[in-house]
């Protein structure tokens, strides 16, 4: 099946119910609006969610139905929140606006969920909707780059900024510059590792309180073919994830 035929948005009454006939895997991209500095744009992790979204179909390649929802294209920004490109949502909004999908797809008898998720922020909210959605016999996977620590090790240039935090450096640049190099300025690409409060992990601060840019890390060290070997190993990942909420849905182990 090609991407016409499992993207909601583009179906008509009839070709909708057949697929859910067929009782897919329902794909939920998410990602933010959020400052990325000067060399990415402010939408960089919907673009992101919808184009691995787009390469996760190509992949499955009809072998597992599944059904492709539209990008939630707002995320928690707490962090970036006083920047000039970041709108926020809470936590709250957001959890609730993905476990009413959950439960309307559970109105069609259908119960597996993967949302795609690109943006680390939106982390602790998926987690709730996790739980909440389980309740009510949904299963919803967070597949938010899954299996892309080993190979980003092994295609790494430059030191990571901080061993929790990856955004607009060299890693996520070369994720954009694979999947849309259309939206990559890197004449604009900078460097930037600022110092971390040693107490970063037990107070909260805006990142503009001890960072001159939202980039954390060597956004110049980027390139497609470092973003194609990691988001490769994913890709299969998340290939394998789909597979296995089918399998689940379906009443398999």
């Amino acid at each position: 099946m090609s991407l016409n035929d499992v993207e909601l948005e583009g179906l008509n009454d009839a070709a909708a119910r057949a697929l859910i006939a067929r009782r897919p895997v329902v794909i939920l991209p998410i990602g933010a609006v959020e400052s990325h500095g000067e060399h990415l744009p402010a939408g960089t992790d919907n673009i992101l969610a919808r184009r691995l979204c787009v390469a996760l179909i190509e992949r499955i390649a009809g072998r597992t139905p599944v059904m492709l929802l539209p990008v939630i294209p707002f995320g928690q920004v707490w962090s970036l929140a006083d920047q000039p490109a970041s709108f926020s949502l809470s936590n709250e909004t957001i959890c609730r606006v993905v476990v009413e999908i959950g439960l309307a797809m559970r109105t069609k008898g259908l119960s597996a969920l993967a949302v795609v998720n690109t943006h680390y922020g939106n982390a602790a909210v998926l987690r709730e909707a996790q739980r909440r959605l389980r309740e009510e016999r949904v299963t919803l996977a967070n597949l938010c780059y899954p299996g892309a620590a080993e190979p980003t090790r092994r295609v790494r240039e430059t030191p990571e900024a901080h061993s929790s935090y990856m955004h607009a450096c060299e890693i996520e640049t070369s994720y954009m510059l694979h999947l849309a190099p259309e939206a990559v300025d890197m004449s604009k690409a900078t460097v930037n590792y600022p110092e971390f409060p040693d107490d970063f992990g037990e107070l909260p601060y805006r990142w503009s309180e001890f960072s001159r840019s939202p980039v954390l890390g060597d956004a110049t060290a980027a390139t497609a073919e470092k973003g194609r070997a990691i988001l490769d190993v994913v890709l299969d990942r998340m290939v394998a994830l789909v597979e296995r909420l089918y399998v689940r849905q379906s009443g398999g182990r």
